[in-house]
């Protein structure tokens, strides 16, 4: 293992500021953390892989902007074959200094602390529970010769999905369902909304129409939170026209989508635009909860595409924001009011509250509740909670220090 002198000479060597790396956390925490906004692909990842102590990783989770989808980033991998990395294209990178474009961020599980099993899941629309139900059994049953003392309370499921295959809901729904009480926690890659290709990293190398499942077990105290700002008004929609398998919507009230819509929003079509959409997403109540549906892109027909699943029937309220800093802080307040001061956040937050933060230029604030409360991750397409796709939402693990 290297000494503390030694890592500060490859700081210097790669000419990184040590702030970087925290070695004597790394100790005590189990998770490492690294971010390198440097466009040249092969020179970030070897800040990445100086920044982290590699050779005690469990596996680290790679979250990069799409510029980096390359080969070199695969050829430099491949010659770290004695670290997993899985990861996923972004549609925005988040660490503690707040939101990047088209940087990487590492986050490295020390294998002291966690124990990890994985498996790629490919040709997404075919996926069933069948598949779900042998590749969760067989996973957990490699937990647990990895991990005897393992259990549903010390145990988590990572997801990171292909965001083009529009397979999200099938897939986290049928995970879900055979995760049982087990935590499952994810997002939809991205890039940055281009809507092209969006591939998952499984053990270095890029795959297309895919997903990387996760089935790790932990020593660390951890908690799965989801909340979002947005509350229902008394603007109501019925969706009367849809073709669900591609997320289209083409009328509400038996309108035209986007006239109605921008009805809804008290704007002309013309005027409806992402900026106009991602503050004000549609909502649907089940239950006593709510639950966010935005439309992420307006088709020249004047159809709506939704960011998650749609069908004919359903009825929605348009949403108004609450205060978006007060309630961020209440929200990160709650996590250590339940788990102590010292945390690090992994966070799938939905790359529409992104678009929030800067029309209402509230960067400066949350890039402070960033820093205060140790949070990485990254812009997502969709977030999975268990065993719902969903969007609009801050989706997170939180890791306590040990007392």
């Amino acid at each position: 293992m290297p000494g503390s002198e030694d890592v500060i000479k490859l700081m210097h060597w790669y000419d990184l500021p040590f702030a970087t790396l925290d070695y004597a956390g790394l100790m005590t925490t189990g998770l490492s953390t690294s971010h390198s906004s440097n466009s040249d692909t092969i020179a970030a990842i070897r800040e990445i892989r100086a920044a982290l102590p590699t050779q005690r990783a469990e596996f680290v989770l790679l979250l990069h902007g799409p510029d980096h989808v390359n080969g070199p980033l695969e050829q430099e991998l491949l010659g770290a074959a004695d670290t997993r990395y899985f990861g996923c294209s972004t549609s925005g990178e988040i660490t503690p200094q707040g939101y990047w474009d088209n940087s990487i961020t590492a986050i490295g599980f020390d294998s002291e602390v966690f124990t990890c099993v994985a498996r790629r899941i490919d040709g997404l629309r075919e996926f069933g529970f069948q598949q779900a139900h042998e590749d969760v059994l067989e996973m957990k049953w490699e937990l647990q010769q990895k991990a005897p003392n393992s259990s549903p309370a010390s145990t988590f499921a990572l997801l990171l999905i292909d965001s083009t295959s529009m397979a999200e809901e099938f897939v986290t729904a049928a995970l879900g369902s055979e995760l049982g009480n087990i935590h499952l926690i994810g997002g939809s890659s991205g890039d940055n909304w281009r809507s092209e290709r969006t591939p998952v990293l499984f053990d270095g190398q890029f795959s297309d129409d895919s997903a990387v499942l996760l089935l790790v077990h932990t020593e660390l105290e951890f908690r799965h939170y989801n909340f979002h700002n947005l509350v229902p008004t008394d603007l109501r929609g019925v969706i009367t026209s849809a073709t669900p398998s591609e997320r289209l919507v083409h009328e509400i009230n038996g309108a035209p989508a986007v006239e109605e819509y921008a009805r809804l929003c008290g704007v002309r079509p013309e005027e409806l635009d992402r900026d106009h959409l991602s503050i004000r997403p549609a909502i649907i109540t089940v239950g006593d909860r709510t639950y966010p549906r935005g439309f992420m892109e307006i088709l020249k027909d004047g159809s709506l595409r939704c960011a998650c699943a749609i069908d004919e029937g359903l009825v929605f309220r348009v949403s108004e924001q609450v205060d978006y800093v007060q309630q961020l802080q209440e929200g990160l307040e709650r996590i250590r009011s339940d788990l102590g001061d010292d945390l690090t956040l992994i966070t799938f937050e939905c790359a529409a509250r992104r678009g929030m933060v800067g029309l209402d230029n509230l960067h400066e604030d949350v890039s402070a509740l960033f820093t205060k409360f140790n949070v990485w991750g990254f812009s997502c397409m969709g977030e999975q909670s268990n065993s719902l796709n969903m969007n609009n939402s801050f989706n997170c693990l939180a890791f306590a220090k040990p007392s």
